[in-house]
C-alpha cells in the first residue's frame, strides 16, 4: 500500500486578517494619540517652570554669594539680541549683577547666564492670567526679593489642562505650585 503523502499548510495571515489587524491599531492610534499630546504638553509646562524656578534659584544665591543685588529681567538676548532687558518672558531672560537695582543692564554689571525663549505654544502670564509678565526682579545680598510674586506657564488655547507656577515669596524663596491659578481660555 503507498503512503498518502502530508500536506503542508503554509503559516501567515491571510489578506482580511491582515486588512483587520491594521485597522484596530488604526482606531487604537487615533484613541491614544491626544493622550499622548496632552502628556507631552503637561511634561513641558513641567520643564519650563522648572527652568525659570531654575533661573530664580541662581539670581538669589548668585546675590548672597556676590554681596550685590542681582535680578532677573525678560530679554531676547539669548536669540541673538542686545543685552537689554525689554519684552515679556516669553522671549527669554536675564540673569546679571544690578548694583543700580535699575532695569538696564550697565557695563559694570556682570551677566551669569542668559535663558532662551518659551516654546511658541506657552504663555507666562500672572496667576489671574489676565497679564503677561514683564516685571524686573530683583534678590538683595540678604536673599530677599521683598514682594510677592505668582508666574503661570500655560498651553495656549488649552485652559483645562493644569498650569505650573512659580510662586515667589517675600523672602524670596521660590518654589513650584501645580494649578495654581486659572490659564486663560481661547482668543
Amino acid at each position: 500500500m503507498g503512503r498518502k503523502p502530508m500536506q503542508y499548510r503554509a503559516g501567515g495571515l491571510t489578506l482580511v486578517e491582515l486588512m483587520i489587524v491594521l485597522a484596530l491599531l488604526g482606531v487604537m492610534a487615533m484613541v491614544a494619540i491626544p493622550g499622548f499630546q496632552g502628556l507631552f504638553q503637561r511634561t513641558q509646562l513641567r520643564t519650563e517652570a522648572g527652568r525659570l524656578l531654575l533661573a530664580l534659584n541662581l539670581a538669589r544665591s548668585e546675590a548672597i554669594v556676590r554681596n550685590t543685588p542681582v535680578s532677573l529681567c525678560p530679554s531676547s538676548f539669548s536669540s541673538g539680541g542686545e543685552l537689554v532687558c525689554e519684552g515679556d518672558y516669553s522671549g527669554g531672560w536675564l540673569v546679571f549683577s544690578n548694583r543700580n537695582r535699575d532695569r538696564n543692564v550697565d557695563p559694570d554689571d556682570v551677566l551669569v547666564r542668559a535663558f532662551g525663549a518659551l516654546p511658541a505654544r506657552l504663555s507666562l502670564t500672572n496667576r489671574a492670567g489676565t497679564a503677561s509678565v514683564e516685571d524686573l526682579i530683583t534678590w538683595l545680598p540678604d536673599g530677599s526679593s521683598r514682594r510677592n510674586r505668582s508666574l503661570m506657564f500655560c498651553i495656549a488655547g488649552r485652559p483645562e489642562l493644569p498650569s505650573w507656577s512659580v510662586v515667589l515669596n517675600l523672602v524670596g524663596r521660590p518654589r513650584l505650585a501645580r494649578d495654581w491659578g486659572t490659564c486663560p481660555g481661547p482668543a
